[in-house]
Parts: structure tokens; C-alpha cells; sequence
């Protein structure tokens, strides 16, 4: 457990198979049998695989994921579900004093959690990345970020699942490429741009980060095309007076996810909603879509 604490994903691999059967016990208890069960299980080792840090005693790691998959099963009885099984808040927060590249870092998931990541299909990687390492993570909202159905989302989880799970526990021996700059590079330039460009409102920031042909959604949810048309909309929001503060930042080698505070000026406090998640793709080169969901601003009592 030592080991697997200290990123040997070989010794993760192996303690799981050693307590999969009884945690399986387990699930079927409280599930009956059925895929229900084996689902609880695969979440199982999600959770387990972003909160093994939490584990202080090594020696009750049995327990700890008895518990886990206890509450899996309880979260899966409860529907419709109220929110991710993964709360990932703790390690994605941004500290305000960090710059882009060190931000970026800081918010990898750690490189055996991303090669089994990256092994899923972009579209699956991109509702997987918002359902469980993001607050635009309802049915609804990533429906809208990846343009397609409720039930197409709830599909792409479904099989995603699974294959997420298999994955970690089969690539567990394997050597993994850490999540360094060169495979970040673009979620990088993405963030300097829109900080450079935040900063000065020069246009000419967003060109190698961007490609000029973009396209892009925005609050209207309406389909727009090219970087000026772009920039102009961002900068308008600029002058009159909204401010954006980043909050987390998680990235893949072609998706980048960026969730920020947006802050209306004080003299039209309703200028904006108070939050926005905006999905990056950027398959080996510049950013070429721009998808942005805005939080809902809570009813007045």
C-alpha cells in the first residue's frame, strides 16, 4: 500500500485483485446480482485510485475499500445520482499565485491514471473528464458541452466505465509517460493566450494558441466561426468590466478543460452568470473548437 501511495501502480493493481472478490461480496449484498454490482466495483477503483493518499494506515486497506464500495452501492441506489462519485476539488484547485505552466502541472492527474485515460476514445475521455473531474458534471450540462443527446451521454459513461477500469488494472505493470510540458504544450499556450490576452487585449496573443478558423459556442449556444469573431466577444465582456479567475484546469494530451469564477462589474452585479466551464480541443496542434457552458445563477428567495 506504501508503494502504491508512492505512484507504483504495479502494487495498486495488485491489491485490488487481492480484495476484488470480497468487495464484489459485498456490492451483490447490497445490489443483489447483476451488472449494478460489477458497476459498483469499477467505481470502486476510481475512487480508490484518486484517494489512495487518504489511506493514513496502511494496514486497513481492506476496510477503507469495503467502505468505499459500501458507499458506491448507496450512491448508486440513490437516483438520480446528486452529483460525481469522484469529488476532485482538494487536488484541482488552483492557487491564485501559481502561474499558467505551474498550474497546469500541479492539476495532472497522476500519469497511471492518464494512460488509461488516454487510451479511451476522445469523445468518451471528454464526458468522463467533466462527469467526475469537473463541476459541469450533470447529465445536462455535458450534454451540451459535447453537443450530442442526454442518453448518448449516459451510454458514453456506461462504456466508459468499464473499460476505465479493466484499463488501470491492465496497464497497472506498465511503464507511463508522466504528464510533462511536451504533452501539455497546447493546454499550456491555451492558458497563456487567454491570460496574455485578459492582460493586454491584444489579439495577436491568441494566434499560435488558436487556429483562425475557429469554431466556437458561446452562452447562446449558437454555432460561430473565426478568432476575431472570438476575441471580439471576449474582449467585449472585458470593457464592460467582467473579470475571470480560473479554478481548475484538468488537461489531456487533445482536451483541455477550463472552469473559472467570472465576476460582473459591481455597477451590474447580473451582468454574467457567477461561473464557466469551457472545453478546449486541440488535437496536436492549436485550439480548433471552443465549447463554453455557464453555471446557472441561483433563484432569488
Amino acid at each position: 500500500m506504501r508503494a502504491a501511495q508512492n505512484g507504483d501502480v504495479a502494487s495498486f493493481g495488485a491489491i485490488f485483485e487481492r480484495h476484488r472478490a470480497r468487495m464484489l461480496a459485498v456490492a451483490v449484498s447490497v445490489m443483489g446480482h447483476g451488472s449494478e454490482a460489477e458497476d459498483a466495483v469499477q467505481d470502486t477503483a476510481l475512487i480508490a485510485l484518486t484517494r489512495i493518499g487518504e489511506l493514513r494506515d496502511p494496514a486497513a486497506v481492506r476496510a477503507w475499500l469495503i467502505a468505499i464500495v459500501t458507499n458506491a452501492c448507496r450512491a448508486r441506489l440513490r437516483r438520480p445520482p446528486v452529483g460525481p462519485l469522484l469529488d476532485c476539488d482538494e487536488q484541482l484547485e488552483v492557487p491564485a499565485s501559481e502561474d499558467v505552466e505551474q498550474a497546469v502541472d500541479a492539476l495532472a492527474l497522476r500519469d497511471w491514471v492518464w494512460t488509461a485515460l488516454e487510451r479511451l476514445t476522445p469523445p468518451i475521455r471528454l464526458a468522463v473528464i467533466l462527469r467526475y473531474f469537473t463541476a459541469a458534471n450533470s447529465y445536462e450540462a455535458i450534454a451540451m458541452l459535447c453537443g450530442v443527446p442526454i442518453g448518448t451521454v449516459r451510454s458514453r459513461l456506461n462504456a466508459a466505465k468499464a473499460k476505465l477500469a479493466d484499463d488501470l488494472l491492465e496497464t497497472a505493470a506498465q511503464a507511463h509517460v508522466r504528464p510533462d510540458a511536451a504533452r501539455l504544450r497546447y493546454s499550456l499556450q491555451i492558458g497563456e493566450a487567454m491570460a496574455g490576452f485578459a492582460a493586454t487585449a491584444d489579439r495577436r496573443v491568441l494566434n499560435e494558441a488558436f487556429a483562425e478558423d475557429l469554431e466556437f459556442v458561446m452562452f447562446d449556444r449558437v454555432e460561430r466561426h473565426g478568432l476575431d469573431n472570438f476575441a471580439a466577444g471576449i474582449a467585449h465582456d472585458y470593457e464592460d468590466g467582467v473579470r475571470v479567475r480560473p479554478i481548475r484546469v484538468v488537461a489531456s494530451s487533445d482536451i483541455t478543460v477550463l472552469e473559472a469564477w467570472l465576476d460582473s462589474p459591481p455597477e451590474t452585479p447580473l451582468h454574467c452568470p457567477p461561473a464557466l466551464t469551457q472545453v478546449y480541443h486541440h488535437a496536436d496542434g492549436p485550439a480548433r473548437r471552443v465549447v463554453s457552458h455557464y453555471a446557472p445563477r441561483e433563484p432569488r428567495t
